[in-house]
């Protein structure tokens, strides 16, 4: 049995990673295989079978996760797609979740530069401040904060031109995050965060993140659960705010998602719970 963890190039967090799952691969002696998609020979790939564990580690990789995934291969995939578009665009669960009516943040799913319409969005997403942000961004990078109207028109001028993709969402006046690591049907670990002083985006410097564990209600643990699972994964980092109020809005679902900062927090061995989910359930395919 192998279990190939894919990924593009490093960055931050990224080896760390690799690392805490290659040691729970020796720990349950499954041999354990990086492949760098900027560093591989596409024309001498391997051939994956139904003894073979595939995880895409880290945003980045597509084409060759692609190129790696069939039927017989074991995924977190509830069930292995014919393809996968790219795993950096959370909104497509967004979108998946919202049509589920989970509970999040109000969201208009296009920005315009037309007057009427944004009008309209300010009023739906319940008034100044809003939110911008780029399908495209990744740890707060591209989130926008828009506090006025001049803001909003001069902002949407500029961004409609780039030709980016850009949704539009409510502002919640968050007094924590939190997130939930999902493994099959359970919620494994979980730890919230204090928003920053300065700064409404959480994930811009990670090294001023601080987690502590928290055991959430099990309405919410049971929303993760089912964002997952609506994803068709059975792996994810789902993130939630709480509001001053207490009321929990599903934020969005990682897949893939960072993990090691929650192993020591929350006592719990995240990546040998992954590579032990993945080595049962082949086994249990090969019945």
């Amino acid at each position: 049995m192998k279990f190939y963890a894919l990924h593009e190039g490093f960055y931050e967090g990224i080896e760390l990673r690799l690392e805490q799952l290659r040691n729970a691969c020796q720990d349950l002696d499954i041999e354990f295989c990086a492949i760098d998609a900027l560093q591989t020979d596409f024309s001498n790939l391997p051939k994956l079978g139904r003894t073979d564990l595939l995880y895409n580690s880290a945003r980045g990789s597509e084409m060759l996760e692609n190129l790696l995934l069939n039927q017989e291969v074991t995924t977190f995939y509830i069930k292995n797609p014919e393809t996968i578009s790219a795993n950096f665009d959370t909104t497509k669960y967004s979108v998946i979740h919202e049509k589920a009516n989970l509970p999040a943040p109000k969201t208009i799913f296009h920005l315009t530069d037309d007057r009427q319409l944004l009008k309209k969005y300010v009023e739906y997403l319940g008034g100044f401040p809003i939110i911008i942000k780029a399908t495209a961004s990744t740890r707060g990078i591209g989130t926008i904060k828009i506090e006025s109207w001049q803001n909003l028109i001069s902002t949407a001028d500029y961004l409609v031109k780039t030709g980016d993709k850009f949704i539009l969402r409510e502002f919640i006046k968050a007094k924590s995050g939190g997130r939930l690591m999902v493994l099959g049907d359970e919620v494994i670990a979980s730890a919230a965060f204090t928003m920053h002083d300065n700064d409404f985006r959480n994930a811009v410097d990670l090294s001023q993140t601080k987690y502590t564990n928290r055991i959430y209600p099990e309405q919410v643990q049971q929303i993760a659960v089912r964002a997952t699972h609506l994803a068709n994964v059975e792996f994810a980092g789902v993130d939630f705010l709480e509001d001053e109020n207490g009321n929990f809005y599903l934020l969005e679902i990682n897949f893939p998602s960072g993990f090691s900062a929650l192993i020591d927090v929350c006592g719990v061995d995240i990546p040998k719970r992954m590579v032990e989910f993945l080595a049962r359930k082949s086994q249990n395919n090969l019945r």
